[in-house]
């Protein structure tokens, strides 16, 4: 060990040693190791900011995806119902075609369809839209509604009174009312059945603009 360290502090193997390392033949190959090192170093970089770009657009059209899926399926099993609710309408003042009965039994597949997946829909609009997006499907408060005359602010609290609306039309048609009460009935039946179509839409259009906004980001 000694006589290593008596070689390399001696004064003619350093000068040696400098003119081998200083020699065009010996810079070149170190220039090559050091660019062959840095190569490697690079490529290794940029295959690793290029997957994770690539995981990460993958992660984004997937949920883009879905998130435009999960609207479509809404607008249609909400305008389904809305739809259903005009048509015990139409048919309970004369202007519609089918029995009442058979009408509103029609009509109610759409509710028990939407009872079922309400929750659902607002995991799936929470994940893939945002929290907000959930909250104006349904909340506790709208959730707790018991008649209708409350003042609804959510997507299903507008269902809510819409439908209670339409069964006290139903009702009266059925009890054979007076003409003063059906047509009050009527009245309330298409003003709520209006303003929760007018509640359906903006609610759509405020989550697809949402998923655009998302996009445009990304």
């Amino acid at each position: 060990m000694q006589a290593i360290q008596g070689l390399l502090t001696s004064k003619p193997f350093q000068k040696r040693l400098g003119r081998l390392f200083s020699h065009p033949i010996a810079l070149l190959a170190i220039a090559t190791i050091f660019a062959t090192i840095a190569g490697v170093w690079l490529t290794n970089y940029y295959q690793e900011r290029a997957w994770v770009r690539e995981k990460r657009f993958e992660t984004f059209r997937q949920g883009y995806q879905e998130a435009l899926e999960l609207v479509d399926e809404l607008s249609e099993v909400m305008s389904r119902r809305v739809f259903g609710l005009n048509r015990v309408i139409w048919v309970a003042k004369g202007t519609g075609t089918g029995e009442l009965e058979q009408v509103w039994e029609e009509y109610y597949q759409s509710v028990a369809e939407w009872n079922t997946k309400l929750l659902a829909y607002k995991g799936r609009l929470a994940r893939s839209i945002e929290p907000v997006a959930a909250e104006a499907l349904g909340n506790w408060e709208d959730a707790a509604l018991t008649d209708a005359t409350s003042d609804p602010q959510t997507i299903h609290g507008h269902f809510f009174v819409a439908h209670h609306r339409v069964r006290k039309l139903v009702d009266c048609v059925r009890e054979r009312c007076s003409g003063e009460a059906k047509v009050n009935a009527i009245q309330q039946a298409e003003q709520a059945v209006n303003e929760l179509s007018v509640a359906v839409e903006n609610f759509i259009q405020a989550c697809t603009e949402r998923i655009y906004e998302y996009a445009n980001q990304f």
